[in-house]
């Protein structure tokens, strides 16, 4: 009997591509799996998927009469699988991508052999263009090789798994299905993983394609608006992670604003834009009537906050924000340059690091390595400075 089991969502997809795909898996050297192909409305791909599968009794075709999305389409798919006992081990694939003869063989291997905690394996893929050509030369080819080489934990910050992985079945049965798109597969790896362990395998097991004309990186990219909620989606399920595991938020950022200018957005989006994602951003409203809120409000995370403290002094406002601070570090935002995408994560690492007579660590101008501060507090505030919470308390009485 199979004991791997296979979904590909289907929807509106390049005919080449969906059969080179389809053949991929079919050519698989490990061959005893179920494939169950889910055509998510789009009944033009059906004699395209009817031509690639041919005759092979390993697969089973489910047309949806109209489009619902890549997790119900996914949903109706494991639905199938997982009412048979005989799978173990299940995957999912795309209609875009190309799988090496031996993906299904090395996962299973890997999952089968190690163990029980084991719950999900899972390898480096390379991406390639439109036409099957690679992407990225060797050197950064081995520099993807490390990144995905994180311990679990960083599942909280990147999304390490990728495109490349298969799980055990008895895990998948302890949680529920696919959501939270456009984010559905990193949102179901954290909650997978709050039952079983991982592992890496630093091998290419299989071809991605970059950003393709009908994938949903293609679709995130051309819209402001749809990478505003692919953001969104991707903070909600670190954010729910976290609560899950009882992680707390490790640092607060505290965000003084007089109005809900397009200039405060951007200011606002350019922080939540940062690759490190472990805390809370606090809007300090001045405005007379909170149309700062009404406003920025527009933009959602689950990280943000907002007091109200209309014509306030700001320095007095900072003072009051800092008092009901949990979080050990603290940072001042909004003002002197921008920050860097890596910065709020490279200074958090920094000041972990450092020993507690270092209370703030900053980038000094020409962003020269990074510098720490010592039991010297400044005498005015300083944007962009990463503090020890309660060493930035302690100033804040000479401030006011």
């Amino acid at each position: 009997m199979p004991d791997v089991g296979i979904v590909m969502p289907v929807y509106k997809q390049k005919p080449s591509y969906l059969h080179a795909a389809i053949q991929s898996v079919l050519n698989q050297t490990y061959s005893n799996f179920r494939f169950v192909i889910v055509i998510d409305g789009a009944p033009e791909m059906v004699a395209v998927i009817e031509e690639a599968v041919g005759a092979d009794q390993r697969v089973e075709v489910i047309p949806c009469e109209r489009n619902q999305g890549v997790a119900k389409a996914l949903n109706r798919g494991f639905q199938e699988l997982l009412a048979d006992p005989e799978i173990l081990y299940l995957t999912w694939v795309s209609s875009d991508n190309l799988y090496y003869p031996d993906f299904i063989r090395i996962l299973r291997k890997e999952l089968k052999y190690g163990p029980d905690e084991l719950g999900l394996a899972y390898s480096c893929f390379r991406d390639i263009d439109d036409e099957g050509r690679p992407l990225h030369d060797e050197a950064m080819q081995a520099m993807k090789r490390d990144y995905q080489a994180k311990p679990k934990e960083a599942l909280l910050d990147f999304h390490i798994i990728g495109v490349s992985f298969m799980y055990k079945s008895r895990y998948a049965r302890m949680i529920a299905g696919y959501g939270m798109e456009p984010v559905e597969d990193y949102d179901y790896v954290l909650r997978l993983t709050d039952y079983c362990e991982t592992r890496y395998l630093p091998v290419e097991l299989m071809d991605y394609r970059v950003d393709s004309p009908f994938s949903v990186s293609a679709q995130l990219k051309n819209s402001g608006e749809q990478h505003r909620r692919w953001r969104n989606a991707f903070q909600t399920a670190k954010y729910n992670a976290r609560l899950r595991r009882g992680v707390p938020m490790e640092t607060t950022v505290l965000f003084p604003v007089k109005d809900g200018s397009p200039a405060t957005a951007v200011l606002m989006e350019q922080l939540l834009e940062q690759y490190y994602s472990n805390y809370l951003l606090q809007v300090i409203d001045l405005s007379a009537g909170q149309e700062a809120t009404a406003r920025l409000s527009a933009i959602p995370d689950p990280r943000i906050r907002y007091a109200a403290m209309p014509g306030m002094d700001e320095k007095e406002a900072i003072f009051r924000a800092a008092q009901t601070i949990e979080t050990p570090f603290t940072m001042l935002y909004g003002k002197g340059p921008a920050l860097q995408y890596e910065d709020l994560e490279n200074l958090a690492q920094m000041l972990r690091k450092a020993d507690l007579p270092h209370i703030s660590v900053y980038y000094p101008p020409g962003r020269e390595g990074i510098l720490f501060r010592t039991e010297h507090p400044p005498e005015e505030p300083i944007y962009h400075e990463l503090y020890r919470t309660v060493k930035l308390v302690e100033p804040l009485f000479g401030w006011v």
